[in-house]
């Protein structure tokens, strides 16, 4: 297993494609928000889907599709809580399509885990 470089002169995110670099081509470290593992480079935006897709998989095959949105939901506000605990409720539910008390429950339940 290789190490992934601690800078480089392009981030290329392994599900969507996305890249990251310098305007000037100059090397730069791992943006911020992106994740390199041994189950590759993701980006923000992949990392919120990976994590909504686990709790899709967690959630009993034959659920409603109620249910399944409500799991998917669930798994991304958690997600951006352990990402980001001390980011604003309102913030949390910008990036998330939903509502400030949605994230203000979803934070009690995982403060409770």
């Amino acid at each position: 297993m290789n190490a992934t470089p601690q800078t480089a002169s392009s981030w290329t995110c392994d599900r969507c494609g996305v890249a990251f670099s310098r305007i000037d081509g100059a090397v730069a470290p791992l943006p911020p928000s992106w994740t390199a593992g041994a189950d590759g480079l993701f980006c923000l935006n992949c990392r919120r889907e990976r994590a909504a897709e686990a709790a899709l998989e967690a959630a009993p095959a034959d659920c409603s599709g109620q249910v399944k949105a409500k799991a998917r939901r669930s798994g991304l506000l958690e997600f951006e809580l352990r990402r980001a605990p001390d980011r604003a409720d309102n913030a949390i539910a910008k990036a998330c399509h939903t509502s400030a008390s949605a994230v203000a429950a979803a934070r009690q339940a995982v403060a409770r885990r």
